[in-house]
């Protein structure tokens, strides 16, 4: 395999070998693993940020760990432009935070290469893991929405395997939303309800807080309030995430509503509970305030716009209910499900922003709550920041 002549997805003989190197160490002379292998081409330019890298490095340590599935990260860095002092110095700083292999030097990559490499596997910006397997094919143009959602188990990363994952029984969106932090696993366990509410509002957020505890306090509810935003200090008295899991918690989502949309072929009919169920909490991340309740007895979650929320909280008998019992939590989303219908803020303008180079990775959706089909728009965003500094 060459990345640094004419593109070959194949080990042939007379091939220019691949020389790589392994960032967590000095050794400059290391070429491909031998054996069967999988190998994942992690593309991005230099802009690849810090928590994309931590969530890879994470997942990759686990797959040699407690998992033992048989592949290799290699980073293939793409630069557009000419290679600067600025270049070296990022370069650099990315090298040292990850502990896989990497092509020797950025500069030994072809420009056929690169043109391969945008043209056939899509990549402009935003970070791709192309899966090949141990014959030198493709079996994934891009698998980083399967490790995002899956991690290690997502290997091999063919659609067969996305699609059995799928249809697992821990394919539940309520499990996939909650376990992305092992102190919420933990809470849970413990037999703990979970309200994870988010937004910029921070009025509402202290009341929000103030008055669902003393709810939740008079029905004998024991309670956890877990803030998902960037005011990481709004309310010392709930458990709030630090920003990379703020991040990992949006883009894993991102990528469920990416991958159910394309595995089953069918686009958004508008019948799937779990892609619904997606497009909803992701409608919420522009929202000037949300929150999402589950409880341990239930294998779902009872969620909307923050102020729906409270007063679905404040106006629900709970005192005088069997609170542990399904048919509560049934009750209590019809009950929301009637607030949402009949307030302003059910009738409010919903977006759903994909983070992907890709403007036809889904092609259309409707809309969660009216099922209309959503105009696509095209957004530009920058924010003046570099990852790595």
């Amino acid at each position: 395999m060459s990345l640094f002549g004419q593109p070959q997805l194949y080990r042939s003989e007379g091939s220019d070998e691949l020389k790589l190197c392994r960032c967590d160490i000095n050794d400059m002379d290391l070429s491909i693993p031998e054996g069967n292998k999988m190998l994942l081409l992690l593309i991005s330019g230099l802009d690849i940020s810090s928590n994309e890298i931590l969530f890879l490095r994470d997942t990759y340590i686990e797959s040699k760990t407690s998992v033992q599935q048989d592949y290799e990260i290699v980073w293939v860095p793409i630069l557009s432009g000419q290679w600067t002092t600025s270049s070296d110095e990022k370069y650099a700083k990315l090298f040292r935070m990850m502990s896989w292999y990497t092509v020797e030097h950025p500069n030994f990559i072809s420009e056929k290469t690169k043109t391969f490499i945008r043209q056939v596997w899509k990549f402009k910006r935003r970070p791709i893991v192309v899966a090949i397997d141990q014959d030198g094919d493709v079996v994934c143009p891009n698998g980083i929405h399967k490790m995002y959602i899956w991690g290690s188990k997502a290997f091999p990363f063919t659609l067969l395997r996305e699609r059995s994952l799928w249809n697992s029984a821990e394919a539940r969106l309520d499990s996939l939303v909650f376990d992305f932090d092992p102190n919420i696993t933990r809470m849970l366990e413990d037999g703990k309800w979970v309200i994870l509410y988010g937004g910029n509002d921070i009025e509402w957020s202290r009341k929000f807080t103030t008055q669902v505890r003393k709810v939740l306090s008079d029905a004998c509810i024991l309670a956890e309030m877990i803030y998902v935003g960037e005011n990481i200090k709004l309310d010392p008295q709930s458990y709030s995430l630090d920003l990379r899991k703020v991040c990992y918690f949006w883009t894993r989502l991102e990528s469920i509503l990416i991958s159910r949309y394309q595995s089953f072929s069918a686009g958004d009919s508008g019948t799937d509970p779990i892609l619904g169920g997606a497009k909803k909490l992701l409608s919420y991340k522009f929202a000037d305030t949300w929150a999402c309740l589950k409880t341990p007895s239930l294998d779902s979650m009872v969620h909307g716009l923050g102020d729906v929320m409270l007063q679905g909280f404040m106006k629900f008998e709970m005192q005088e209910r069997d609170v542990q019992t399904k048919e509560f939590i049934k009750e209590f989303k019809n009950h929301i499900e009637q607030l949402t219908r009949g307030s302003s803020s059910g009738q409010a303008c919903r977006r759903i922003v994909l983070h992907t180079d890709d403007r036809d990775v889904v092609e259309s959706l409707k809309c969660p709550f009216c099922d209309h089909s959503m105009e696509k728009k095209i957004r530009y965003g920058c924010c003046h920041i570099d990852e790595i500094e």
